[in-house]
């Protein structure tokens, strides 16, 4: 990937994004029991870039990741893809065990009540656009085009600022990429619940609805009907920005150049 030498270091580099994605997902759920969740994930990716970028890149995010793939040129196509791969798995695998590990702070034997805990108390973040999750997917295609949009805002900005292997800026690059997660969680969260993410996408629908079902067994049951959206919305949000880089960016940067 951007790191020099990253595909001579496979083996610290896919634990690398599987630790931070797991960071990443104990953010998102304990975070979110003091109602802050989007500062806490944007200090958490802050923080987990300055300490895992050297080694990875610290993407934590497969649209990240696939932005990457998109904006840099590689001679060894089919490798670099397969390798895109192994560190999107990895950061599913990540974010599934910091979803598993979450649950030790939270409520493990079934209670009586017939509703889910108002938010920010002690539970997981729910994961869900305004309506909430059992709207009948009234907003499917809203939430759909913000996660498009703000994962688009979001992966531009890292792939245009991103620096790595001790760069005297990688701190203040770190905070800025951190700052950027932030808005663009805050953004989106007003109608989508901002994902952001797909391995968030993918991961905390199932882990909310398997962990609220069986903690409140007598709640209404938590459907998991916009998972796609926050999965393939970050997912093509990536890859459009990885083209925006690779092909307005970079030439018009490259004009401006040719122009003095």
């Amino acid at each position: 990937m951007e790191v020099p030498g990253a595909g001579n270091n496979k083996f610290w580099v896919l634990w690398s994004e599987f630790l931070g994605t797991g960071f990443l997902l104990v953010a998102v759920n304990w975070g979110g029991t003091s109602l802050n969740t989007p500062i806490c994930v944007g200090l958490t990716v802050m923080v987990l870039a300055q300490i895992f970028g050297q080694i990875s890149g610290g993407h934590f995010n497969p649209a990240v990741t696939v932005g990457m793939m998109i904006k840099h040129r590689h001679d060894n196509v089919a490798f670099n893809v397969v390798y895109g791969q192994m560190i999107i798995v990895f950061q599913v695998l990540g974010a599934l065990a910091g979803c598993l590990f979450c649950t030790t702070a939270f409520v493990i034997f079934p209670q009586d009540d017939k509703k889910l805990p108002n938010a920010g108390s002690h539970y997981i973040t729910q994961l869900c656009p305004v309506n909430g999750c059992n709207d009948g997917g009234k907003l499917l295609f809203k939430v759909f085009l913000v996660e498009v949009v703000m994962t688009f805002f979001f992966v531009s900005f890292v792939l245009q600022i991103v620096k790595h292997n001790g760069a005297k800026d990688m701190p203040v690059n770190a905070m800025c990429i951190g700052i950027a997660l932030y808005a663009a969680i805050q953004i989106a969260s007003g109608i989508s619940g901002g994902a952001i993410n797909p391995a968030v996408g993918l991961a905390q629908p199932f882990y909310m609805k398997i962990m609220n079902g069986h903690a409140y067994p007598n709640a209404p049951n938590t459907r998991i009907t916009y998972f796609p959206m926050y999965m393939f919305g970050s997912l093509l949000g990536g890859a459009l920005a990885g083209g925006f880089q690779r092909y307005i960016v970079e030439t018009a940067l490259a004009r401006g150049e040719a122009a003095q």
